[in-house]
């Protein structure tokens, strides 16, 4: 698909969740520790908690998945597409947890902005250190929405490009029909459309980065970006059906960590209905 780099099939013994995919930028150096008293005995060191075991991904685990996923491309049958993301869901991804935790990262860039929305849109300031979105007002929408990204998903950090998407397509569809940017006329509903296009767009982002090529098998290429819209509407319908619940029974959350474990419910809501088709 055109939305994202392909991913190739992993090699043996990789592990199913990248190390890099749960990791906030490094801390800031500590201090440096006092020099030791030299007539006290240093404390000797106990032994090393374990590890727990790492889940290794299958081999050619996205296979199964970019074959029914030609299948598709081949016929535009919607059928054969909702196939294809059920077999994504159950055989490419490790389930659903393992998803999630394979964008959380992305998740927590994401449940910050979307907390500083919601701050925005209930007349709070902003958590210690982050943008005051309500100083953005009177800038027109575009803009509005660049800065918001800029300053929630600065360049360097994990998973950049799909946080940087999906935050900006979930502002943009909240502000829709907006020309000036105006915190006062955010609603709950467009925190609500801000929090499911989110989600929606970085499960589609991982189906389509998983998919490869496979829609090149499409008649044209007219055909093949058709049949990417069709797989896109498809996880919009399903993170609108099963998130609005799960929103709704949240109410105003405000905090970044509340909005991300929100997010993550979100996610794996989204990935277990599909798990089913």
């Amino acid at each position: 698909m055109g939305t994202s780099q392909s991913k190739p099939n992993p090699p043996p013994g990789a592990p199913l969740i990248p190390p890099w995919a749960n990791q906030d930028p490094p801390p800031p150096e500590p201090p440096p520790e006092p020099a030791p008293d030299p007539t006290t005995q240093p404390e000797q060191p106990g032994p090393a908690p374990p590890q727990p075991p790492i889940d290794l991904a299958p081999p050619r685990r996205f296979a199964g998945f970019r074959t029914a996923l030609g299948h598709f491309a081949t016929s535009g049958n919607r059928d054969d597409a909702r196939a294809a993301l059920g077999h994504w869901a159950r055989t490419s991804t490790g389930g659903a947890r393992a998803n999630t935790q394979r964008v959380s990262r992305a998740a927590r860039t994401g449940g910050a902005a979307l907390a500083g929305f919601a701050r925005a849109a209930a007349g709070q300031p902003p958590v210690a250190g982050a943008l005051d979105i309500r100083s953005l007002a009177g800038l027109s929408v575009d803009i509005a929405v660049d800065r918001i990204v800029d300053a929630f998903c600065p360049p360097g950090i994990l998973d950049e490009d799909t946080a940087r998407l999906a935050i900006g397509e979930g502002l943009t569809k909240a502000l829709a029909g907006a020309d000036t940017f105006d915190p006062n006329d955010i609603g709950v509903n467009d925190v609500r459309v801000a929090t499911l296009t989110f989600v929606a767009e970085l499960v589609f982002v991982s189906v389509a980065g998983d998919g490869g090529r496979a829609l090149a098998a499409a008649p044209s290429p007219a055909a093949a970006t058709q049949r990417e819209s069709d797989i896109r509407s498809l996880v919009h319908e399903a993170t609108d059906m099963v998130g609005t619940p799960i929103l709704t029974a949240a109410g105003n959350v405000l905090t970044p960590d509340g909005m991300t474990a929100l997010v993550s419910r979100v996610i794996e809501a989204v990935q277990t209905e599909m798990e089913t088709w």
